[in-house]
C-alpha cells in the first residue's frame, strides 16, 4: 500500500526542493528523525523512503531554495487585498493553510537572492519564507485544524513566476 505522505515527499523531492520530516501533527521538524532540522531537509529518495518507512503519519516540510521566495499569507484578507492590487499572483502556485492562510511561491530576481530575510516583513499579514532560510509545511500535512492542500499546483523553481 503506497502512503501519500511519502509519494508527497517524493514529489517534492523530484520537483527540486528539499524535503524534512514533520512531527505527526505538526508544524515543527521531527525531532529523532531530523535532529537537525531544516539542515537535514533532502533530495533523497532512500533517505525520505526511510524517513516514511520509521514514521508513516509525520507530515511533509519542504526547504524552498535559495531563489526561491514564498509569501506567507496568515491573514486571508491580506492575500485577498493584495491579489485584487496584483491579478498575476492568482496564477502562481499557492497552497491553503489549515487556518486559511495562504503560501504563494516565486522565484526571486537575480538581483534580489541573498537580500531578503525570512523575518522582513513588507504588509501586516505577511511574512516571507523560503530562501533556503525557512521551512514549510505542504500537503498533505494534517494538522488538528485541518490539512494543507495546493489551489495551483507546485512547480520546479527553475518554473516558478518571477
Amino acid at each position: 500500500m503506497s502512503n501519500p505522505l511519502l509519494q508527497a515527499a517524493l514529489g517534492y523531492a523530484r520537483l527540486g526542493y528539499p524535503v524534512l520530516p514533520l512531527q505527526p501533527g505538526e508544524k515543527r521538524p521531527h525531532s529523532r528523525l531530523a535532529p537537525n532540522g531544516l539542515k537535514n531537509a533532502t533530495h533523497d529518495p532512500e533517505v525520505l523512503r526511510r524517513w516514511w518507512q520509521a514514521v508513516p503519519t509525520a507530515g511533509v516540510g519542504i526547504l524552498p531554495p535559495e531563489q526561491v521566495l514564498v509569501l506567507d499569507f496568515d491573514d486571508p484578507q491580506a492575500w485577498d487585498g493584495l491579489r485584487a492590487e496584483h491579478p498575476e499572483l492568482a496564477e502562481a502556485p499557492r497552497q491553503r493553510t489549515p487556518r486559511g492562510g495562504v503560501h504563494v511561491f516565486h522565484k526571486l530576481p537575480e538581483g534580489v537572492i541573498g537580500s531578503l530575510t525570512s523575518s522582513t516583513r513588507k504588509l501586516p499579514g505577511l511574512d516571507l519564507r523560503g530562501m533556503g532560510k525557512a521551512y514549510l509545511a505542504c500537503s498533505p500535512t494534517q494538522l488538528p485544524n485541518g490539512s494543507y492542500h495546493w489551489e495551483v499546483p507546485l512547480l520546479p523553481p527553475a518554473e516558478l513566476p518571477l
